[in-house]
């Protein structure tokens, strides 16, 4: 049961209400944003909410041992929730708080959700974020995999290797567009083919300035460098544009080994037996007594 301040409270046992709803989002990269039902803008915890800009909810469902759920409708806007942040992932899992606010006096409020934003779904200009509540991070995979692979994101604190070295990072430059989601570049002469292969880009000018994306195969031919991404960017790449990009790492452990000198923070178990144990004979020999292997 919430518990609401004395002068709400008051202002509800009135018959006479001044309420309107504020919700809060802070996205992956820090950057908060307001949003109010209001007709005009409301200051909530030092972020100007503003009205009608891009953003309506709709009703929050909750029932007993489910996590709380809703959803969010709004139109694409540049100056609030823009394409490009959405595409680059800005508002994945990014929190949401809801409150009940008084707009004569927006200090006198009562939150009644606290979530992050789930799936989001496009049609256009328009949009639907779906809220889920806190709770809902219960119901997730939590834990490792044992397989031959490793499991840690190259350059995170379990893999421990310093991506920012020079032979592991290289900014280049788009020389010319192939395809939405390849593009030749300059600044890479340097590295060998595949060695980016499975690594990442991150966009440092132009349209898709902040953004990252995953780098599908690096090539060579004989006019330059060939990168491929594994999904077209929110804006088309065009030549001069700018980016940094980290080499790949497959998960292999030879590739641990030998390319990043790194075997001894390997997260995965390399030899772990394969499904072939599973269905092969108790021995390889002629004769099988049911003796150990």
């Amino acid at each position: 049961m919430l518990s609401l301040p004395p002068a709400m409270q008051a202002a509800l046992d009135s018959g006479v209400t001044t309420l309107a709803w504020c919700w809060l989002i802070t996205r992956a990269d820090g950057e908060r944003l307001g949003f109010t039902d209001h007709d005009g803008a409301l200051l909530l915890e030092g972020v100007s909410c503003e009205p009608a800009s891009g953003l309506a909810p709709a009703p929050i469902r909750s029932e007993t041992g489910s996590p709380a759920r809703g959803a969010a409708f709004g139109i694409v806007s540049s100056q609030r929730v823009s394409a490009a942040d959405i595409a680059n992932g800005l508002y994945d899992a990014a929190r949401v708080e809801v409150w009940r606010t008084d707009w004569s006096d927006p200090d006198t409020r009562v939150r009644v959700f606290t979530g992050e934003i789930g799936e989001i779904r496009r049609a256009g200009a328009a949009f639907e974020v779906e809220l889920a509540g806190l709770s809902a991070r219960l119901n997730r995979r939590i834990g490792r995999v044992f397989a031959k692979t490793c499991d840690a994101e190259l350059g995170d604190a379990r893999c421990g290797v310093d991506t920012t070295l020079p032979a592991f990072s290289a900014q280049g430059v788009v020389a010319g567009v192939i395809s939405a989601s390849g593009f030749a570049a300059t600044g890479l002469d340097g590295f060998a083919p595949g060695w980016f292969t499975h690594g990442r880009l991150v966009w440092l000018t132009g349209g898709n300035a902040g953004g990252v994306a995953r780098v599908q195969t690096h090539g060579l031919v004989d006019d330059g460098t060939r990168i491929s991404l594994a999904w077209p960017p929110a804006h088309a790449v065009l030549a001069g544009d700018s980016f940094e990009i980290v080499a790949g790492c497959d998960g292999r452990a030879e590739t641990c080994r030998e390319k990043f000198a790194n075997f001894a923070r390997f997260r995965g178990c390399p030899h772990i037996p394969g499904n072939d144990v599973l269905i092969r004979h108790a021995g390889s020999e002629a004769v099988r007594d049911g003796g150990r292997r």
